[in-house]
Parts: C-alpha cells; sequence; structure tokens
C-alpha cells in the first residue's frame, strides 16, 4: 500500500482508502457523482456512515474527521475490491440475545394473563431491555469486523500490515489533546487535578512528557518507544484521575466559590446567551478565580483571553517554535 497525504483533495483520492484514526482503523470508500462525492466510511466500531456531497477540493483530513468523528493520523491507497463484513460469532450472540430477552419478556407480559401482576413487571422489563439494547446498537456494531475483498481474500481492516507509528506522531496527540483541555476554561475549573503537578499522576505526565522533549533526538528507538508509551500511559491515568476527582480536588473553603465561578464561566461561552449576560458571567469568573488564586486554577487573565479567543496557553515542556 502506498501512503497519501492527509490534506490530498478528495477529488485525488483513490476508490478505496485505509485510514488510521485515533479511534482506530476505517476504511472509507468513494463514489462521485455531478461534480461533487460520497464518502462511505466503514468505521472500526462496526457502523457504516455516509458524508454525502463532499467538495472535490475538501481536503482528506477534513472529510475524515467529520465522517469518522475521530482525527486521522494517517492514510494509505487500497487496492482491492467490495469491503464484507466479517462477523464475530461469539460478539454477534451477545449483541442480539438482548433483543431476544427483551421481546420475550415483552410477550409474556402482553400475553401471559396467568402471571397476574408480574405480567407488567415482565412488560416494562423487556421494554426496558429492547430500548437499551436499540441505543448499544446505534453506538456501534461490535460484533462484525469491516474486510476488503483482495487477490489474497478478505483482509480485515485491522489486518493490513502498516509501518509502525511514529512516535512524534503519539505524543503529538497527547500535546494537542492536552493543549485543548488547558484552554478550555470550563474544564480546568471542574477537573484541576490534571493541572496541579503536585497531583500524583498529573505529575506522572508532566515529567515524562518533559522527559521525551529533553531526549529528543539522544534516546534510541527502544527507549523513544518507551518514552511515547508513557506520555499516552500516563496522560490517559492523570486525565481519568482528574474527572474522577472532580472539585473535590480544590481545598473545601474554595469549593462553592470555584462552583459559582464554574456557572460562571459556562454561561460566559455559551454562544446562544445574550451578549451582555456573557460578559457579566466572564467578569464574575474573573473576579472569582483571581479572588481565588490558586496555582492549578486558571487566572483570571488566562479565562478572559480563553474565553475571549486568545493565544492559548503553553504547554508544559514544549519548545518555542
Amino acid at each position: 500500500m502506498v501512503e497519501i497525504s492527509l490534506d490530498s483533495p478528495v477529488s485525488a483520492l483513490g476508490r478505496l482508502l485505509l485510514v488510521e484514526t485515533e479511534a482506530g482503523r476505517s476504511i472509507i470508500r468513494r463514489t462521485s457523482q455531478g461534480g461533487t462525492h460520497t464518502l462511505t466510511a466503514y468505521l472500526p466500531d462496526g457502523r457504516k456512515t455516509d458524508f454525502e456531497g463532499v467538495r472535490g477540493e475538501r481536503t482528506l483530513r477534513q472529510a475524515v474527521a467529520t465522517v469518522s468523528a475521530a482525527r486521522p493520523l494517517r492514510a494509505f491507497q487500497v487496492e482491492g475490491g467490495e469491503v464484507t463484513a466479517k462477523l464475530r460469532p461469539a460478539q454477534t450472540f451477545l449483541s442480539y440475545l438482548p433483543w431476544v430477552v427483551g421481546i420475550a419478556l415483552a410477550g409474556l407480559g402482553g400475553v401471559g394473563d396467568g402471571f397476574g401482576i408480574f405480567r407488567f413487571v415482565f412488560l416494562a422489563l423487556g421494554v426496558t431491555i429492547i430500548l437499551v439494547a436499540q441505543d448499544a446498537f446505534k453506538k456501534g456494531r461490535r460484533y462484525r469486523d469491516w474486510a476488503v475483498e483482495t487477490g489474497d481474500g478478505d483482509v480485515r481492516a485491522i489486518d493490513f500490515p502498516l509501518p509502525a507509528l511514529p512516535e512524534e506522531i503519539e505524543v503529538d496527540d497527547v500535546k494537542e489533546e492536552y493543549g485543548r483541555l488547558l484552554s478550555d476554561i470550563v474544564y480546568r475549573i471542574e477537573f484541576p487535578a490534571l493541572f496541579d503537578p503536585h497531583e500524583p499522576t498529573s505529575k506522572e505526565f508532566t515529567l515524562a512528557l518533559l522527559q521525551w522533549d529533553n531526549n529528543d533526538g539522544v534516546a534510541g528507538d527502544d527507549e523513544r518507544r518507551e518514552l511515547a508509551r508513557r506520555v499516552r500511559a500516563t496522560f490517559a491515568a492523570a486525565r481519568a484521575n482528574a474527572e474522577r476527582i472532580g472539585m473535590a480536588h480544590l481545598p473545601q473553603a474554595a469549593q462553592f466559590r470555584a462552583t459559582t465561578a464554574l456557572k460562571a464561566a459556562r454561561l460566559a461561552v455559551d454562544e446562544a446567551a445574550p451578549a451582555p449576560e456573557r460578559e457579566t458571567a466572564l467578569r464574575r469568573a474573573v473576579e472569582i478565580l483571581d479572588d481565588l488564586a490558586l496555582y492549578y486554577l486558571p487566572t483570571g487573565t488566562e479565562a478572559r483571553r480563553a474565553i475571549t479567543g486568545s493565544t492559548p496557553p503553553q504547554l508544559p515542556g514544549r519548545r518555542a517554535s
């Protein structure tokens, strides 16, 4: 397979692509009609979705991000025939089992006069199970994998041999996501532990990121792979820890005022709210944040800059460019 640039225009793409995204590997099929294009994405969770009316000058990066709801990392041209679904027997059974159970219980509730009051319990339970199963189907079809017909048989997306993903891409993904969170004032107030270098999990992440930058061009390949793995793992752990703790990370005396600042910040970033209300809320959030003066919360100046669209804060360990 030949790797192609994510900045290639859609009009220059072949019929089938294998795209690696943050969510996994997707197969993208392009068809054209009347000057526009349709991209059909066969997603790693088993779903299939179409993106119609795509203009030819739109980049592959933009189109894939829209159709797959995941950031693309790299793409490859695929030579092959049709895309087929490969069922996973165990997952297929487990996916359809709730439907069978739900329908059976609802049926008992509907016609089982001999069950007395329990018929209503069966009916309610059956309907609930069916609704839950329906919601799960909307979110994914993990009982199937997508494959491409080739001269060597059907090859699943996850089985195509690809070169190792460069460690720089992995770390850049983490830096980009951390930078997005760092610029999200609402997130910073609600989950402050991620930005507290004295919190053990956050400290591990910060140290891993600094070590990656300081060893750039010095460490060997194996060391760089291990450093990249450590950056990603420690970031995931620090983020999960922060989202679990929430605002309980704050000193108890500061939690009430921080909650008020959080509500004000949410209103300040709400584009549907009237401009005067947003400005009043922003001033309130700035006032409280400056008064709290906690080093891991944004300052009032940072909050105003982020909400009004100024340059995001600098990442820890990132070198100036």
